[in-house]
């Protein structure tokens, strides 16, 4: 109840409000409150209004003591006297408790930081807070909108990568769609998503961008996809394109798979087995040849001396080598002379697939050297669809992507949340470094 010292409104914690009862019940804890305000006057007239009557409100708060929390609040309906002024009657507001709402704001703060900071899934989240989904996901929006709107999230950037990650697999109704990422690089945040991957995708965000911003990105880091690099002019023309190392030689890596399992097919009639010579070494040629012991390497060259008659598998994985050894050089003149040396030894080579990796590495020749120049990488961009991946994941498939957009955004997206108060520590008193 209600007292003179003020603790049951002390631990309330909602300014303006006075506490008239408390009630436990089994499954809750029901606390009865209303306004201190006693004289209020007509927003048109001014003249002092006349309580009316009270209507109580339902509304969930954050949980007290570890027990659900509802608050009926006793609203006051107020009448203006003057009866020439066109406002008749109206409800009372707080701050704490938006209009129409089922939760206090704190509690819908919470919610949001739930769903968005810790990825968790709105249907849990609205099961602990007794109410419906819809009420945790409009929470979500509403306070969710203003974090990512903030014009200092994102800020000036230097370096940008750009990557692209599935929304909806393909069904009978619709191919796989794609949503891309645009990723500060530096920052490791994510700057904003839109639907969809190809150049004019690309080119219809940066329209609606900010021409000083766009104009202060110096380098653009994607994969090897052509949609991306066609997609960055005109509005981005003017940055250093880099081809991301890890695209690169996953490229050459494919390259040698391919060549791989035609000769598997070739020699034995069958795609690979266990028991097959090149099947057993199918990891091990993927692994850098600096990281490889001497067992390991005795396997390979085993399994190349019995299953590749033709040293096929052996030219794409000495390819595959020369595609790595650009990267293990921080020069850019001797990682220059080392692809050149790669795109003229795949281009003679009699190999179907290597002269098909050459014709792509000098496709994207200036791409690749500019890592040299900038350090630039994908890494980040990388390393941030693991989290997108696990908003997907959470939320069990979505059919909004601005919903999607959102909830990646207040995950990935270099949110200042609101701080909270650390509390102090409290230590035993048997413990050596207590302070008690």
């Amino acid at each position: 109840m209600s007292d003179a010292t003020g603790l049951a409104e002390a631990m309330l914690g909602l300014d303006g409000f006075v506490v008239l009862g408390v009630r436990e019940d089994p499954a809750e804890l029901v606390i009865t409150i209303e306004t201190t305000a006693d004289v209020v006057g007509c927003g048109s007239c001014g003249v002092r209004a006349q309580a009316h009557d009270r209507m109580p409100i339902q509304i969930r708060d954050l949980a007290c003591f570890g027990r659900p929390t509802r608050l009926v609040w006793r609203k006051r309906r107020w009448r203006c006297r003057e009866e020439l002024c066109p406002v008749r009657t109206w409800t009372e507001m707080n701050p704490a408790v938006l209009a129409r709402q089922l939760i206090t704001w704190r509690a819908g703060l919470e919610a949001c930081r739930q769903v968005g900071e810790l990825a968790r899934p709105v249907s849990t989240v609205a099961a602990e807070f007794g109410v419906c989904w819809w009420t945790v996901m409009n929470a979500v929006i509403d306070h969710g909108t203003r974090l990512v709107d903030h014009p200092d999230r994102v800020g000036p950037v230097t370096q940008l990568g750009v990557d692209e990650t599935s929304f909806l697999a393909a069904n009978r109704d619709h191919h796989t769609m794609y949503v891309s990422g645009l990723v500060d690089l530096s920052r490791h945040t994510m700057i904003d998503m839109f639907p969809g991957n190809s150049a004019r995708d690309l080119r219809k965000w940066t329209s609606k961008a900010d021409k000083a911003w766009l104009a202060g990105v110096e380098v653009v880091a994607t994969d090897l996809t052509e949609s991306y690099r066609s997609g960055l002019t005109p509005h981005l023309a003017h940055v250093t394109r880099v081809a991301d190392p890890f695209h690169v030689v996953r490229v050459a890596n494919r390259c040698l798979d391919k060549i791989r399992r035609r000769v598997q097919n070739e020699t034995l009639g069958h795609r690979g087995r266990r028991d097959d010579p090149l099947f057993k070494i199918r990891k091990i040629m993927l692994t850098g040849a600096e990281r490889l012991d001497d067992r390991g390497r005795e396997r390979m060259l085993l399994g190349l001396r019995v299953g590749d008659p033709n040293d096929e598998v052996l030219g794409g994985w000495l390819a595959k080598e020369s595609v790595r050894d650009l990267y293990l050089t921080a020069i850019s003149d001797e990682a220059e002379l080392l692809l050149d040396k790669v795109i003229a030894g795949c281009a003679d080579d009699d190999v179907a697939e290597i002269r098909s990796l050459g014709k792509t590495l000098a496709r994207w020749r200036p791409e690749i050297l500019a890592y040299h120049d900038t350090r630039a990488s994908n890494g980040p961009s990388e390393g941030l669809n693991l989290c997108v991946k696990k908003v997907k994941r959470c939320g069990h498939g979505f059919r909004r992507f601005e919903h999607y957009r959102l909830r990646v955004l207040l995950h990935t997206g270099g949110i200042d949340w609101p701080a909270r108060p650390r509390p102090p520590r409290i230590r035993s008193r048997c413990s050596p470094h207590s302070n008690a």
